[in-house]
């Protein structure tokens, strides 16, 4: 008993004696529900797939896991930049004149710019889809791009390439760069692309760049020979492109993180409450998790552990199961009366409908989670 009350007061001491007192006073009011997120960013930068890779670990998690397809009909992927035939010619004086590439005169009232981008820097103009609207960008610059074959017929190109790579390419294989005036809407419609994800393969098999994923869902006669794997931006189906190419990519966010180091339960919590620096806002603890999907997705995580069950943030303290973060307990299948020691809460990756009551002593890997 005086252990017991030792851990309780430990769990409540501190800046978490407010948030947990809520439990027991007014969890069913003003308690926390779901604590776990995820997200998706899409990304409209053209890089190869390492260096979509490296920018997505550097300010996401990492580059798109899929889960479910649930998760692929959420991507919202329409928006796309293309070059056109536009460029600034030799400036003069205090000004630049822009031509068309297909030798046409360039008309102010030609174009909406944005942003009056005609007079920002760089010396090549590219339409957005998103805006409906001309902007300039710097030649080298890596975009998709429309070429012109007739007086008003256009082909979308879904290659990434610099504005001259692009204007030889039209040139070869159709009349030149788009001449577009406007209203471009007329001519900038939806189109199919690809996008990178983090699925790639890895010898004879494909993973994903992190995380766990059974989903597939490829486009006919695929998988391919190429190794690193987009999706397409209207159908969602999934391709193998040369890792070399360049396109835009979806990011994955989310707020857990899994330790994987053995440790007791109160050495878990302690562990995960002291990822906090002293100087930021942003707290963490171990996780929650309400039925439904933060459940799935939780048990997706978990699979990635070195141990067969993982710590949670689940306790047995003074006569009542909690959540030691505060969230509502919503679990009517945990033993009124738990054996002794057995005060502790693990989900295991062999069962997907409960809890574990575990001897809080015993070692295992953790899920904390960012509060904030």
């Amino acid at each position: 008993m005086l252990h017991q009350n030792r851990i309780l007061k430990s769990v409540l001491s501190g800046p978490f004696l407010t948030l947990v007192v809520l439990v027991f006073l007014s969890s069913t009011v003003a308690g926390l529900r779901r604590v776990v997120w995820k997200r998706y960013d899409y990304i409209s930068l053209h890089y190869t797939w390492e260096e979509a890779q490296s920018y997505c670990r550097r300010h996401y998690n990492d580059l798109a896991t899929i889960y479910t397809e649930a998760d692929s009909d959420g991507f919202h992927l329409a928006s796309y930049d293309a070059w056109i035939g536009l460029y600034r010619g030799q400036c003069m004086t205090s000004s630049c004149t822009w031509h068309w590439s297909n030798g046409k005169r360039y008309h102010k009232d030609d174009t909406k710019w944005g942003h009056n981008d005609s007079r920002n820097r760089g010396d090549c103009a590219h339409v957005s889809y998103s805006h409906k609207m001309v902007y300039v960008s710097d030649c080298s610059t890596y975009y998709f791009f429309i070429c012109q074959y007739q007086p008003s017929k256009y082909k979308f190109i879904a290659q990434s390439k610099t504005w001259y790579e692009a204007q030889e390419y039209c040139e070869d294989k159709y009349d030149d760069l788009a001449y577009m005036t406007d209203p471009i809407y007329r001519a900038v419609e939806e189109e199919d692309f690809p996008v990178w994800i983090g699925l790639h393969r890895d010898g004879e098999t494909f993973k994903w760049s992190k995380g766990l994923s059974d989903y597939e869902k490829w486009a006919p006669g695929e998988p391919g020979d190429d190794n690193c794997v987009a999706i397409s931006s209207i159908s969602k189906n999934m391709n193998t492109r040369n890792c070399s190419d360049r396109f835009p990519f979806i990011c994955i966010k989310d707020n857990l993180l899994l330790v994987k180091e053995n440790k007791t339960w109160e050495e878990a919590l302690d562990h995960c409450r002291g990822l906090t620096p002293s100087t930021h806002y942003t707290r963490y603890d171990l996780v929650s998790v309400q039925l439904g999907e933060e459940y799935d997705y939780v048990m997706q995580k978990i699979m990635e552990a070195d141990t067969e069950e993982v710590w949670t943030g689940l306790r047995f303290l003074a006569g009542h199961w909690l959540w030691v973060n505060g969230a509502d307990m919503t679990y009517p299948d945990l033993p009124l009366c738990p054996v002794d020691f057995e005060h502790c809460g693990s989900i295991s990756k062999n069962n997907t409908e409960s809890f574990q009551t575990r001897n809080c002593t015993d070692t295992r890997n953790f899920l904390c989670y960012r509060r904030n």
